[in-house]
């Protein structure tokens, strides 16, 4: 990353972080403890303590903020399904820029932290998706599934799709051999603590699904791809996904349920 790349990215980590704290501070939530909504602002307290040279050894500070409580005179569910969704992409972008810098410097006796880095990411969108859905599901059916079909959107619109999350995906490959060839040590045990991130970010993604319905409803993208005859679930369509996106990091398709 160079130039009004890095700027960007650092605008837009920044602006996403601040949004969500604010509308946090104004509705509250309900879904996450207080260890959970740390965790949602330590990918970039990661970032930051990692670009002034911190290696990341001892892990993330032990401080916790306790989590807002429920404000009913803040509530509004696309207010938070918005900017929650603009944080969850920008964690993502977060997770890539600490894969890549693995990559470029794995040689490196420190290049554990940037494993650090993208593991500290991973698991806060664990914490953004479910803050991104802490709102009731009769609202989500009602106000935020019709928005996300057309005309509103295109027919199976759905964040899977987005460049990002390939670009990611495409990347777990790569960074399974990097750990392999770098063998034992700090980076293979700072890998495996990103595969458990991951494992914790898809089951986020599952427990969010099956809370507005997923448990029977398809999801948006598979309901149009088969024309409305599909009869999967969309949790049982995302414990697929997450066995694919687990087998190209090395973890042997385990499932938890």
């Amino acid at each position: 990353m160079q130039g009004r790349t890095v700027d960007a990215f650092v605008r837009g980590l920044l602006a996403s972080h601040s949004s969500v704290h604010e509308n946090g501070m104004r509705m509250g939530v309900t879904l996450l403890n207080s260890v959970e909504w740390r965790e949602m602002f330590a990918g970039l307290d990661a970032l930051l303590r990692y670009a002034a040279g911190d290696r990341l050894k001892e892990g993330a500070p032990v401080s916790v903020t306790r989590a807002p409580r429920y404000v009913p005179d803040g509530y509004d569910p696309e207010r938070r399904w918005l900017i929650g969704h603009q944080l969850f992409f920008a964690l993502v972008q977060g997770v890539i820029v600490g894969i890549n810098c693995y990559l470029e410097r794995r040689e490196d006796p420190d290049a554990d932290a940037a494993i650090r880095v993208a593991t500290a990411f991973m698991r806060s969108s664990a914490s953004a998706i479910k803050f991104t859905s802490d709102f009731g599901p009769v609202d989500y059916e009602a106000r935020i599934r019709t928005a996300m079909a057309p005309p509103s959107v295109r027919a199976g619109f759905s964040g899977l799709q987005t460049r990002d999350h390939a670009h990611l995906v495409g990347l777990f490959g790569r960074v399974r051999a990097a750990a392999a060839e770098v063998g034992p040590g700090p980076a293979g045990d700072a890998f495996e603590e990103f595969v458990e991130a991951t494992v914790t970010a898809y089951e986020a993604h599952k427990f969010i699904c099956a809370r507005f319905g997923g448990e029977v409803l398809p999801s948006l993208r598979m309901a149009a791809a088969s024309r409305g005859r599909t009869t999967q679930s969309g949790v049982s369509a995302l414990r697929q996904l997450m066995r694919s996106r687990l087998f190209a990091l090395g973890k042997g398709g385990g499932d938890s349920t």
